[in-house]
């Protein structure tokens, strides 16, 4: 007996070819359509086996067995190779539960048909010959033709979802065309097989031809459906001048330009995990919204980024992020400016409506009653009111200095610099008249404006020695400075109304010596935030500012 074994060659070398594609993987970023596309690989390469397998078989049980089982695989590569369309296509079809279960259903219902033929016959008759050479012999029935013109639409509708696609990109691909025409040119052996028998044995050629296609599509043309994905990211990069991250969908780096290697060092250096390169942006880019974010510490200047996120897909199935990254710094920094302007004039405002007005008020009532008592011959008391009205227009007089200065320093001329912490404190010091002990603790630069800084600092000992104070400690800390100070007046004599122009905490004698340090602290982008545990004396804390430790740590070495 004579075995067609260049045929049993053919099937099993497309079946290894596909189980080789199917472990090699695929270089798509849609993970539903690698997973679709091994499993067409997967499916088909066991149909073609067993086609193998029924040109091998001596007893035509098992040549009939093996028939029917490899219709029943066959039919279920229309499903798979659908699967893997309606992904890379970008469609859903595959996901939605209705269209599952119909699939589940059609393919049930079919493959009962087939199991059930020894019943109803009417799918196909089958015999095993043995002359001119062994093959099997098979008639097909109604229902044989019916689950083939379906699966041959099923895979139609497939081709068509491709074709829309590609139809819609920029990209062409004759080798992709000869694919498709390899996999529907299958039905000619099956016509031929049909119409002389005696040519080629009546079984499934379908497996040769989408072997041919699964195999291709992996080392032939998949740079042609990568380039569809490829499409959409380019786009995107392509359409902006700014810095291009693109992700895939599980945060690793897969493109980026020069602009991006510039912005991220971590770039540049190889890292590919977006949350490694930077965490803020980790956290802000799948909102799908523009988001600012902030890059940088205490220990680097603090950059202002705003990330503008887009997800890349074919069709409607995302394959990944490309994020647009510009650095808004100078903008940013704008914008703190104006508001710091409004938080200054918000200051004034209140310092003129409180320390001014109650000012002008005493020394009016206090001139009032020294005129009335001048009507009454009581020279005596109308001098102790016009000297009480005098101090009053003196008070005045403090306020519009301390208001001149406020205005003076307050202003953003944007003249920072790394300054020493202790030469700074001392000369602040040095030139204030009040009888203090000061001590720094720390050594070190800090990011300001000199003369800001110093001014804040005579604010500071102005008001420890209203306060009775005869010691204070300024000290460095990792993102600003401490001030304490004993005295008379603490926390509970005032709490956060020290900081606060219309207040007369802890009295009206206070002044906007406190007030203005937390104005100047203001402009510099920095935040007062007062110590309620100190017992004896007030405190406070000046954050976010940048600190410098490695001119103090030099000189220790």
């Amino acid at each position: 007996m004579v075995v067609a074994w260049w045929l049993v060659g053919l099937f099993a070398l497309s079946g290894a070819a596909c189980f080789a594609a199917a472990f090699r993987g695929s270089r798509l970023r849609n993970g539903d359509a690698r997973r679709g596309l091994r499993s067409l690989l997967v499916l088909v390469g066991v149909w073609a086996f067993l086609q193998a397998g029924v040109l091998l078989a001596g007893e035509e049980p098992t040549a009939v067995a093996l028939y029917t089982l490899a219709l029943t695989v066959g039919f279920a590569t229309p499903f798979a190779w659908l699967y893997f369309a309606s992904a890379y296509a970008g469609r859903d079809y595959h996901r939605r539960t209705r269209y599952r279960l119909a699939a589940v259903a059609l393919y049930v219902a079919v493959v009962g048909l087939k199991l059930t033929n020894r019943v109803h016959g009417r799918y196909f008759d089958a015999t095993l010959r043995t002359e001119p050479a062994r093959r099997l012999v098979v008639e097909e029935g109604a229902l044989y033709w019916g689950s083939l013109a379906l699966a041959y639409v099923l895979s139609a509708a497939g081709f068509y979802l491709l074709y829309r696609l590609f139809h819609r990109s920029d990209r062409f691909s004759w080798a992709l065309v000869g694919l498709f025409a390899a996999t529907g040119a299958a039905v000619v052996p099956n016509v031929v097989a049909s119409v002389a028998p005696s040519a080629l044995p009546q079984l499934s050629y379908e497996p040769l031809g989408v072997a041919v296609f699964a195999v291709g599509v992996v080392y032939l043309v998949e740079d042609t459906f990568l380039a569809v994905e490829e499409t959409a990211t380019r786009s995107f990069v392509e359409r902006t001048a700014g810095a291009v991250l693109i992700l895939d969908t599980d945060g690793r780096l897969r493109d980026h330009n020069e602009r991006a290697a510039e912005l991220f060092p971590a770039v540049a250096d190889g890292e590919e995990q977006i949350g490694n390169i930077s965490p803020a942006i980790a956290d802000e880019y799948r909102k799908e919204r523009p988001a600012l974010v902030d890059v940088g510490d205490a220990a680097e200047e603090r950059r202002t980024y705003c990330v503008t996120s887009e997800p890349l897909a074919v069709g409607g199935a995302e394959f990944g992020w490309a994020l647009l990254v510009q650095n808004v710094t100078a903008i940013e920094r704008q914008r703190e400016q104006l508001e710091r302007y409004e938080e200054q004039l918000g200051d004034m405002a209140g310092a003129i409506a409180h320390e001014l007005r109650n000012s002008v008020a005493i020394a009016d009532g206090h001139l009032a009653e020294a005129a009335d008592r001048l009507d009454d011959g009581d020279g005596d008391a109308a001098a102790e009111s016009v000297a009480v009205a005098r101090s009053r227009v003196g008070r005045i007089g403090d306020v519009v200095e301390d208001l001149h200065t406020l205005a003076r320093y307050a202003r953003d001329d944007g003249e920072r610099s790394f300054v020493d912490f202790e030469t700074v404190a001392t000369g602040a010091a040095t030139a204030t008249d009040a009888d203090l002990d000061v001590a720094v603790e720390g050594e070190g630069r800090i990011l300001a404006a000199p003369t800001r800084l110093k001014q804040l600092f005579k604010n500071a000992f102005e008001f420890a020695a209203f306060n009775g104070a005869t010691a204070v400690t300024v000290t460095l800390t990792g993102d600003g400075f401490a001030v304490a100070g004993d005295g008379r007046f603490t926390w509970n004599d005032g709490g956060s109304l020290l900081f606060e122009y219309e207040s007369a905490e802890p009295s009206a004698e206070a002044g906007m010596s406190l007030p203005n340090v937390r104005a100047l602290a203001r402009v510099e982008g920095w935040t007062v935030e007062p110590d309620p545990t100190r017992t004896n004396g007030v405190g406070y804390r000046v954050t976010g500012a940048r600190v410098d430790r490695s001119a103090g740590d030099r000189e220790d070495e």
